[in-house]
């Protein structure tokens, strides 16, 4: 891991630097191939800022928090980038192991709400005018579960089914 800490507005401190450099050392568990960690601490009046950005293997997460004391923003933005590496880590494990939900039954609220990359496929189907017999006899010849067709008596779309018993269903709006 390449920590970069750039100071503006301030003096150059080894003690900061040797600070934040323990600090973000645990950052390391996040990935396992080489990150860049670039830090820019800024003092202003009284306001002193730390801004951080990590890059490296497909991670970028940036950070910036403000605090009357330094190291309280250090700490701070360490904080917020450990979250967005957090969350990045568990998102990539996720794809990894084909989990969209997280052990959610289906049905249950967090299912619904994890999963909002459902598919639907949309069919166009040119309906013609027929009468239920000729939707009942095509039904019959395409093999399909049912058949929208338009009602030549009532100029209206109906759908014919199989049913579970055998039988034949019919949907009028």
């Amino acid at each position: 891991m390449q920590i970069n800490v750039t100071f503006r507005h301030m003096d150059h401190s080894e003690e900061l630097k040797d600070y934040i450099n323990d600090r973000f050392a645990r950052l390391k568990k996040y990935s396992d191939s080489p990150m860049n960690v670039n830090v820019v601490l800024t003092a202003e009046k009284f306001r002193k800022t730390a801004e951080v950005v990590i890059t490296g293997d497909g991670i970028r997460a940036a950070a910036k928090q403000e605090h009357d004391d330094l190291r309280a923003a250090i700490d701070l933005v360490l904080d917020k980038i450990e979250r967005q590496l957090r969350k990045f880590r568990e998102k990539v494990k996720n794809r990894r192991s084909g989990n969209h939900a997280q052990a959610s039954t289906p049905g249950s609220p967090a299912n619904e709400a994890e999963e909002p990359d459902q598919v639907i496929v949309i069919q166009k189907i040119n309906t013609k005018p027929m009468s239920i017999e000729e939707a009942a006899d095509q039904l019959q010849i395409n093999g399909k579960g049912f058949l929208a067709f338009v009602n030549a008596d009532t100029n209206r779309v109906n759908v014919i089914y199989w049913r579970k018993d055998g039988g034949l269903g019919l949907l009028e709006p």
